[in-house]
């Protein structure tokens, strides 16, 4: 419990003492919706890994990996990484590739059953409130 509440002090005081020394860095706003994008983030997080796992422990299963083209909606470089980071961080997908010329992103999946259902759960799910927090 230390070393969390720590770590929540850190992570919102080295900002606010920062902040001056980055000129037009984007401003967050909206708490609340970092807060939902959070608790989705951890929860996607769990299940994904049980998806995983099920998957390695399937035997004689051969997952559909498959690469995806997903066009982005937000824009600037940290709603964008922030996008890219946390489809990284899900188990059984990585963003193998960022185009902001474009605004396609590329994405590894390691079982992929419907390529369009996996980009309205990815906007859905994580750009859409990406979109709220930084408008």
């Amino acid at each position: 419990p230390m070393s969390v509440a720590g770590g929540v002090i850190l992570g919102v005081a080295i900002p606010a003492v920062t902040t001056r020394f980055w000129p037009g860095a984007p401003t967050v706003s909206r708490p609340g919706v970092w807060l939902r994008l959070l608790g989705r983030l951890l929860a996607d997080i769990v299940t994904a890994n049980l998806s995983v796992a099920a998957i390695i422990l399937r035997p004689g299963y051969r997952p559909r990996s498959a690469l995806v083209s997903y066009p982005l909606r937000v824009r600037g470089a940290v709603p964008v990484t922030l996008l890219s980071s946390i489809i990284s961080l899900t188990p059984g997908t990585v963003t193998v590739d960022v185009d902001r010329g474009r605004r396609w992103l590329t994405i590894h999946c390691l079982d992929l059953g419907d390529e369009q259902a996996l980009v309205s759960r990815i906007r859905e799910r994580y750009e859409a409130l990406l979109e709220e927090i930084f408008p």
